[in-house]
């Protein structure tokens, strides 16, 4: 038979213009089933032509597609045309995982793979192929279809596979690479685990990766097949992406895969991207020494908050503001680029408190920062928690973007809260400050992040250029930051009351002067 994989497009929004990583759920499921004709459709990357992708579904007998939250519309849209053409559709990912009810009742659905689709979708695909083994539908775990009288039956959960080295290598020739771009770097991806050992009630990672009598599941493959992988992807990507939640949950794990890459000598031809939470390398700058030397050279950080009452609330009641401050200028310091995370309008932030996490995050000079309103992804128990007390204010999709706000909280209203993420995007990218770091440390032949010289041109073209065109086509330019977030701005302030008790205890304190330090008045400059 022949199988397109496709990969719906996602709402432009945020910095979706500067990361395009590849589907690697897709070509994961296609090399389960290497007898079938393949081809992938990513519209993240692909140009759309209609009439040539109808043409790719005349071609094709069943359409595998893949679908986060805010992809589920445009994924429903590309079923309904490939059942026009009398294709077979299959829909797997985080949405028909979380909402397997809403999914597997769309017309133009025909089957719903809930959580690890690997052997699901083998199954199934044989069961569609002649069905050799004479199995029924109902033998096949982890789906849920429509019957004759239109209900969804949902299958029983399927187990997760123990051994994560028992899978095929992903089916990479599917992929064109030089399309893949992250921070103005060709990349690749490379999953080394799955799941979540711990268990926050806002995350949607383990309501994926789960068996269904146990609530946290993680699994790891061995260090010799994350090498295979490593080895089977094309080195003239710049970087690979280790593309799960936290690479460094086990440390004794993290490095011996950190040590065997070094002894590899991989380093000499390709850098590595991850990420970590700020704790764990605080408790572990050894880590950090291993990281750069195995040629790791960004790494994303879920900066988050500020206020420590927000951490505690987040599961991060190990993670304080200092250490944070102390992890990204280690990371620095070694020519390390961070992507940060912050969350805007976590219940029971005021206005002014998401404008100190504002502040707070142009103090570290990270290179990047995604600010992400406050999300109750539907299926967790946050969205059951939050629906129940009246605060889900969007039940479209396309809102459960982590850039357009879906809920709001007691202290700020969802139209507060978007003001509130245009005020972040316009306070730290349009300044000549953001602009002038980034100019200091890249374009230095002899900094410690040279690393980046060949990229320049890739990374001015998608993250300076198209990253701002994307924010000023939103409605981002400086006007819309408040006089108080000026202030902060202006003083650099962070306020003392900031610093608790907890983090003047640390072992290695942070001076806490360091928080409020003046920084150098911004240049004033014209929208």
């Amino acid at each position: 038979m022949n199988i397109l994989y496709v990969n719906p497009a996602r709402l432009s929004s945020g910095l979706d213009a500067i990361i395009k990583g590849p589907p690697l759920s897709l070509i994961s499921i296609a090399a389960m089933v290497p007898e079938h004709d393949a081809k992938l459709f990513d519209f993240k990357v692909h140009k759309y032509n209609e009439k040539r992708f109808r043409s790719l579904l005349n071609d094709s007998d069943i359409v595998a597609l893949t679908s986060m939250t805010p992809q589920i519309s445009h994924a429903f849209e590309i079923a309904q045309m490939a059942k026009d053409h009398g294709c077979t559709t299959i829909i797997g990912g985080y949405q028909p995982t979380l909402v397997p009810e809403f999914v597997a009742k769309h017309s133009a659905i025909d089957y719903a793979v809930r959580g690890e689709g690997e052997h699901t979708f083998r199954e199934l695909v044989e069961y569609l192929d002649g069905n050799r083994a004479k199995t029924t539908l109902n033998d096949i775990d982890g789906v849920s279809y429509k019957n004759k009288e239109g209900q969804v039956i949902h299958n029983k959960d399927r187990r997760l596979e123990p051994n994560l080295d028992n899978f095929p290598m992903p089916r990479r020739d599917l992929l064109d690479d030089k399309k893949y771009i992250y921070l103005g770097a060709r990349v690749a991806q490379l999953e080394t685990s799955r799941g979540c050992p711990h268990n926050c009630k806002f995350c949607c990672i383990i309501k994926m990766w789960r068996n269904s009598d146990r609530r946290v599941t993680y699994r790891t493959k061995s260090t010799k097949r994350i090498m295979q992988e490593i080895y089977d992807i094309d080195w003239k990507n710049d970087f690979i992406f280790f593309c799960e939640d936290n690479f460094t949950i086990k440390i004794k794990r993290t490095k011996q895969i950190l040590e065997t890459m070094i002894r590899s000598g991989v380093p000499n031809k390709m850098y590595f991207s991850c990420q970590s939470r700020a704790d764990t390398l605080y408790r572990n700058p050894e880590l950090i020494d291993l990281m750069h030397k195995a040629g790791m050279r960004q790494v994303f950080l879920g900066i988050e908050s500020v206020h420590q009452q927000s951490l505690d609330a987040m599961n991060k009641q190990n993670t304080t503001p200092d250490m944070v401050r102390k992890v990204v200028s280690l990371l620095q310091d070694r020519g390390i680029s961070i992507f940060g995370g912050v969350i805007i309008g976590f219940p029971g932030e005021t206005k002014t408190m998401v404008r100190q996490n504002i502040q707070f995050a142009r103090s570290l000079n990270m290179t990047c920062v995604q600010f992400t309103p406050i999300t109750a992804f539907p299926g967790t128990d946050f969205y059951n928690e939050m629906s129940k007390k009246n605060m889900i204010t969007s039940h479209n999709y396309k809102h459960y973007d982590l850039f357009h706000p879906m809920m709001r909280t007691e202290q700020l209203s969802n139209i507060e809260m978007y003001r509130l993420v245009a005020e972040a995007y316009s306070a730290y990218y349009m300044s000549k400050g953001w602009l002038r770091m980034l100019l200091k440390r890249y374009i230095n032949p002899f900094g410690k992040f040279n690393w980046m010289g060949k990229n320049i041109p890739q990374f001015a073209k998608t993250v300076i250029v198209s990253g701002l065109d994307m924010l000023h086509s939103m409605g981002m330019t400086k006007s819309v930051i408040s006089d108080e977030l000026k202030e902060f701005m202006e003083q650099g302030k962070v306020v003392k009351s900031l610093i608790t008790e907890k983090s003047k205890n640390l072992d290695k304190v942070i001076e806490p002067l360091a928080l409020v330090k003046k920084l150098p008045k911004p240049v004033k400059t014209t929208n």
